[in-house]
């Protein structure tokens, strides 16, 4: 009787330990199955980058609500926070993120960053090329030729919105009146402005877009012949000629190439030879016509020209 008593004691006692035992381990065992944790990027590509924000965030908020978490972004920096937090990698490469709960429990995961190489422009600061004067209804051409930029956003300030998106736009006023054309692009912090005046046709029935290339070739036409005009010793209407043709159409980079009756020089030497040596003497040179393929950075110049026997 003595050893049955016995017996149903150590069966109880096993009872009680094993009931014990599961109370503290099956919390545990619940805590560990929903332990884990997610990364969402801020971009949404689903790839992690440098310089990128990234939300670390546990699987499970409510089992972990009350504990202590160490979160170890394997560079050598930590955060203690509970649940979810954010973090930025500075360098691409491989880390091991590991998350400590309560000093117990790791949840260790390999993460891959790659670095991104955003475009920079070599000039920070856009330019626009464009005329300071113009006519109602005509095509006017408007350009920046700044590096680096990818996105053009022009107003020409008589819509009141965005008119234009490309490097190289064309513009006609519909009235006239004093206008500040602005450029934002995706590489300037500010806009930059260009103030243009439009004026009147002089006969308001015309509706044709006026030429152009034709005033621009009739311009260039005009400074060329006065270079050509001038004496040997009046180099300031010379070089103001020159300079006009420089600022006004010449590429900021490059050269313009003048071709003379089929015969190829460049701009700089060709003004020489109209100011000190062809049309001096004997002889005279008349420009007869000038033609050109654009207003803005012209690279090449067809000009035929007669030489005039005194």
């Amino acid at each position: 009787m003595k050893l049955n008593k016995t017996i149903l004691l150590i069966i109880l006692a096993i009872i009680t330990l094993t009931a014990v035992g599961l109370a503290i381990w099956y919390p545990s065992k619940t805590k560990m199955v929903n332990l884990g944790f997610s990364i969402s990027d801020q971009n949404d590509n689903y790839q992690l980058e440098t310089g990128e924000n990234l939300e670390f965030r546990i699987n499970d908020t409510t089992a972990f609500k009350n504990t202590k978490m160490l979160w170890e972004f394997g560079n050598g920096d930590t955060i203690v926070k509970a649940n979810n937090v954010n973090y930025t990698y500075k360098k691409e490469g491989k880390y091991l993120v590991t998350l400590t709960i309560d000093n117990k429990f790791k949840v260790p995961r390999y993460i891959k960053v790659i670095g991104v190489h955003r475009n920079r422009a070599v000039d920070s600061v856009p330019k626009i090329h464009g005329v300071d004067k113009g006519y109602i209804n005509e095509q006017m051409v408007f350009l920046t030729n700044t590096p680096g930029i990818k996105s053009w956003y022009w107003e020409f300030g008589e819509t009141g919105t965005v008119d234009a998106y490309e490097s190289q736009v064309i513009y006609t006023y519909k009235k006239p009146g004093t206008y500040i054309v602005k450029l934002r692009t995706d590489q300037s912090r500010f806009p930059v402005y260009h103030k243009v005046k439009i004026l009147p046709l002089f006969n308001p029935i015309t509706t044709e877009p006026i030429d152009s290339l034709k005033i621009v070739a009739n311009d260039i036409k005009e400074k060329l012949q006065a270079i050509a005009d001038a004496s040997v010793r009046n180099t300031k209407t010379y070089y103001r000629n020159l300079r006009h043709i420089e600022r006004q159409y010449k590429c900021k980079e490059g050269e313009m190439t003048i071709i003379v009756n089929g015969k190829y020089n460049d701009l700089y030497s060709y003004c020489q030879g109209l100011h000190y040596l062809n049309g001096k003497g004997s002889k005279t040179i008349t420009i007869n016509e000038v033609v050109i393929d654009t207003i803005r950075c012209i690279e090449v110049v067809n000009v035929t020209q007669n030489i005039i026997k005194k």
